[in-house]
Parts: C-alpha cells; structure tokens; sequence
C-alpha cells in the first residue's frame, strides 16, 4: 500500500474552491457584463501567475505573464497577456492597446477584436456551446434554481453514483489511484488550468468534427474524445476524494495510508459541500477540472508516457 505524502496543497486548494465559490455568488441574480464585481488588472500593474475570474468580468489594462480564464463572465483585454485567454459562458473584447502572445479560445460567446489589436495565436469561438458543458458542472446543476427540489434530487443522485465509482476505483486501482492523488497534492493549480484546457479542446474537438466530418468519420471520433474525457473526469475526482481525505484524516489512526477510507472521507466532505446552495456548483466545477488535470499529469497514476512500446 502506497502511502501519500501530504502537502500544504491541499488546504490551499480547498480553501481556494471554497473561495472563488464564495465570491462568485456574492452577486448570483447579477449576470456576465456587470462591473460589481470584476477582476481588474489596472495599467501599471503586472499579474505574475494564472488570472482566473469565476462568475464575473476580466478587465485587463496592465500585464499578465501567464493564462488568463474566465469562467461565465465577459473578458475585456487592453493590456498585454503572455499566455492564452480561454473564456467559457462570455464574450472577449480587445481593444486597440490588447496584444496576446496566445490563443484565444472561447465557448459560449463571441470575440470581438478593434482595428489595433494582435494576437499571435489562433481565435477559436463557439458562440452555440451547451451552457451545461460551458460551466463545466455536475449535470445541469448550474444556473437552475439553488433551493429546488430537482437540484436536490439530482445533487443526491449524483453522489450516490460517485459512491459507486469512488468503492470500485479506490478497492481495485488503489496504487495507480494513489500516485494521481499525488500529483493533486503537489500541482494543484497547475493540474486546474490543465484539466481547463483539455474540456476546452474535447469541445473545440465536438464543434469541428460536429460541423465539417462526415458522419461516417466523425461519431468514432467524437465517441473516442467523449470516452476519454469521461475517464479523465471520473479517475481524476476520486483522486481528489482521495487527496482530500488523506489530508483530512489524522495519522495516528492509520487510516491516511488506506485508500479506500481515504477517498470516502473525501467524497463525503465534498458530497456536503456540493449539497451547498451556491458555493456546491463551482466548487465541484473546481474539483473535476483539477481532476482531469490530475489524470492527465499522471498519466492515470502510470507516471509513464501514454504511447510507451508503440
């Protein structure tokens, strides 16, 4: 039995989704475009690590050196941005002053460049995405009513089944489960932004075999990316149970080193926290994104490389 060494991470990342939940229901009546409560970068100011605005509006005039993400919000760019602007639920503007060293992608809105602007990346836009795949949520949980009894029922039934993959993962795959949650320990942030970007490409992925593949071609190749996605997502979750519930238990009773009891302490902190009006929704959007980075990084808890003696 593999035993995690815990990190500071986990609290980080916890208090994290926690916080970024928080403040993105501050306004929840408000919607994207509002200036309440944006993130503003001012001109003289200079953002070192990833931006990330939850639930509200990006207003960028300074100097960002890596990714900047919006997730339900309006992007509006007039400063410079080392990496790329990825937003999902919103639109980006650029001003005459905006230069991109990286790509733009966007799902959920459109992008709107002036005479002046420079992006030395691709424009990738899918004004028509699902808002269910926009927000990255546990079903359609996101944007309905937080109090309803149909989120309740769904929010239940959805942890239920997280019950049954979480005891068939954790009992049979408890080594290769152990080392993601290692990587979820170590790279928390950077295993966000990573999971980030993979949901962003299989959509890309989606709208552009959806529009020019012929059938025949592309229902293969969208179930392949659909399936894939769909293991990352659920192996990534339970090894954030895991982490989560390795960091939670206390050492002297013996239970951090066993997987299993691990990842259920886990999923049944995360489980109330879902069960949350407000805060539920994006902390989860926050653990699967995680989570498939996760998946990712560790390459299912292999730590090879995916296409190793082919």
């Amino acid at each position: 039995m593999v035993r995690l060494r815990l990190h500071q991470a986990v609290p980080v990342l916890v208090l994290c989704a926690f916080a970024a939940a928080t403040l993105s229901c501050v306004a929840p009546e408000s919607s994207p475009g509002t200036d309440d409560a944006a993130v503003v970068v001012d001109a003289d100011a200079v953002a070192r690590d990833q931006l990330l605005a939850i639930g509200r509006d990006l207003e960028l005039r300074g100097e960002a050196r890596s990714d900047a993400v919006v997730l339900n919000g309006d992007a509006r760019i007039d400063g410079f941005v080392a990496g790329d602007v990825i937003v999902l639920g919103g639109d980006v503007e650029l001003g005459p002053p905006a230069r991109l060293g990286g790509d733009v992608f966007v799902l959920g809105g459109r992008v709107d460049a002036e005479s002046g602007a420079v992006v030395e990346g691709r424009t990738v836009a899918y004004p028509r995405a699902p808002s269910s795949l926009v927000v990255l949520a546990e079903g359609p949980v996101l944007g309905q009513a937080a109090l309803s009894s149909a989120v309740a029922l769904l929010n239940l039934a959805l942890l239920l089944a997280w019950l049954l993959v979480t005891l068939v993962l954790a009992a049979g795959f408890d080594r290769a489960l152990t080392a993601t949650a290692q990587s979820v320990l170590e790279r928390p942030f950077r295993n966000f932004f990573a999971g980030l970007v993979a949901v962003l490409a299989v959509a890309v992925t989606f709208a552009v075999l959806t529009a020019v593949a012929p059938a025949l071609v592309g229902a293969p190749l969208l179930a392949v990316c659909g399936v894939a996605i769909l293991v990352c997502k659920l192996w990534g979750t339970v090894a954030v149970f895991l982490a989560v519930g390795a960091r939670l238990l206390p050492d002297r009773l013996g239970l951090a080193g066993r997987p299993l009891a691990a990842a259920l302490c886990g999923l049944l902190v995360l489980g109330v926290v879902k069960i949350a009006p407000y805060v539920g929704g994006w902390t989860w959007t926050i653990v699967t994104c995680v989570g498939i980075g996760a998946a990712l990084d560790s390459r299912l808890g292999r730590r090879d490389p995916w296409f190793a003696g082919v």
